[in-house]
């Protein structure tokens, strides 16, 4: 299993876009009209093989507007993981009772599925898979992100998302339910749990009043950008460098 996106939920796009490029010096690489159809429009900017998306409402009543106006303000929305087979991992969660909360099969290149996040809490989780794509290659296919991605890649401040935080009020019971929806391992470190996955660790930790959910990011980035300092909070994130 392989974490490939991060989506951002934020009502203002334009001051998000300009944060993401002050912040990180990442650019934007496509603009999805697909998501419009759920009162949304969105950025998706590469973070080397791995992507930050934010989407953000144009219209009223949408699951991500009342995400926003929960948190009071743009936070940490989404979780997105790649795989080979993402139907037979579905067919997992779904015998564990956890729902589906959206799913669609475009013409079976890119499968895509959604979990019910009152089934699996912590972040609205989604498992995809894209046919005929080696998806352990660090910059393998990924059509949410659209064709032109990779020409919209610099790596020299910021070289891939390797970490998430989720902050839960029962992490030990969260981590277990994710661990085996994942296909993962889970460990314990300096009494941390987390989730080994192929390219970055999923650490969940005791919540606290406002921090709750999809807390934090860890980023590998250049020397450059850790001579400037290890730790931002932007958008709701607490974003780690190392």
């Amino acid at each position: 299993m392989r974490l490939r996106q991060i989506a951002i939920a934020s009502y203002n796009l334009n001051e998000c876009e300009r944060i993401l490029n002050t912040e990180l010096k990442i650019k934007t690489a496509y603009r999805d009209e697909e998501v419009e159809k759920y009162g949304l429009n969105n950025i998706v900017c590469p973070i080397g093989g791995e992507f930050l998306e934010v989407v953000s409402p144009y219209t009223t009543d949408t699951t991500a507007g009342r995400f926003i106006d929960k948190k009071k303000g743009a936070a940490g929305y989404m979780t997105i993981f790649q795989c080979e087979d993402s139907l037979e991992r579905r067919k997992f969660i779904e015998s564990k009772g956890i729902r589906v909360l959206n799913a669609f099969d475009n013409n079976g290149d890119f499968i895509n599925n959604q979990f019910h996040p009152k089934d699996l809490p912590g972040a609205l989780l989604e498992i995809d898979s894209v046919t005929n794509t080696n998806y352990k290659e660090k910059y393998a296919d990924w059509p949410p992100a659209g064709p032109n991605w990779r020409q919209k890649i610099d790596e020299k401040y910021v070289q891939g998302i390797v970490g998430v935080t989720i902050a839960a009020e029962d992490p030990n019971n969260l981590s277990k339910l994710w661990s085996e929806v994942l296909d993962s391992k889970l460990i314990v470190e300096n009494n941390c749990l987390s989730i080994v996955l192929e390219n970055a660790n999923i650490t969940f930790v005791q919540a606290k009043s406002d921090y709750t959910d999809l807390v934090g990011i860890t980023i590998k980035a250049s020397q450059k950008r850790l001579n400037i300092g290890k730790n931002i909070k932007i958008l709701g994130l607490d974003i780690n460098f190392i």
